[in-house]
């Protein structure tokens, strides 16, 4: 008769229950949090952006071999303008040119990941945008209202393979005054869930 045991040699053997089912325990845990754990998860925010116009916010490039999962973006402005409409953003998929991207803003910006204890590094460019700042190319694919004076907060899950990008700007609708923003790119690299090749 075939039994089913701990492989380590323990001697311990798979209980089965009255109606002839196997017992186990297991964690259920998100794909996110895992990838946390495990040191691959970033929180890419371009600290604070004066506003007093409209203005390009970020610029994200994957050019690690794992596809990246844009889980979300958080948008935060503070107090000080007054606006004729709601201000929105537009996220462009892979856009090619623009100051956004030759300019290569990096001061200020917060890359951090979202493992304390975890010494690895995003595999990409993340950067800082500005008012009248510009970007082309690539093809708008979403228009997010913001909340003026508030955090806009928006679950996306995207998908940016190697070599795939993503530029947030904003249309501010602003008709006086400045106040501090901020962007941020909330994500993590993908476990391989392919089968490997034979």
């Amino acid at each position: 008769m075939a039994r089913l045991e701990d492989g380590k040699g323990s001697g311990r053997q798979v209980k089965v229950d009255s109606t002839y089912r196997l017992t186990t325990q297991s964690v259920i845990e998100t794909e996110a949090l895992h990838s946390t754990e495990a040191g691959t998860s970033y929180n890419m925010n371009t600290g604070l952006i004066s506003i007093s116009a409209d203005a390009t916010l970020a610029y994200y490039k994957n050019n690690g071999l794992k596809d990246f999962v844009i889980e979300a973006i958080a948008i935060g402005s503070f107090e000080g303008i007054t606006h004729s409409d709601d201000p929105y953003i537009t996220l462009v998929r892979n856009p090619t040119a623009g100051d956004l991207i030759s300019d290569e803003t990096v001061s200020g910006v917060m890359n951090q990941n979202r493992n304390f204890g975890s010494n690895e590094d995003l595999s990409g460019y993340f950067y800082k945008g500005k008012v009248g700042g510009t970007i082309t190319g690539g093809n708008d694919i979403a228009i997010l209202q913001a909340t003026p004076g508030g955090r806009s907060f928006y679950t996306i899950n995207w998908v940016l393979p190697k070599g795939s990008s993503i530029g947030i700007k904003l249309t501010s609708n602003i008709t006086s005054g400045s106040a501090n923003w901020y962007c941020a790119i909330i994500g993590f690299e993908k476990l391989n869930t392919k089968d490997p090749e034979d």
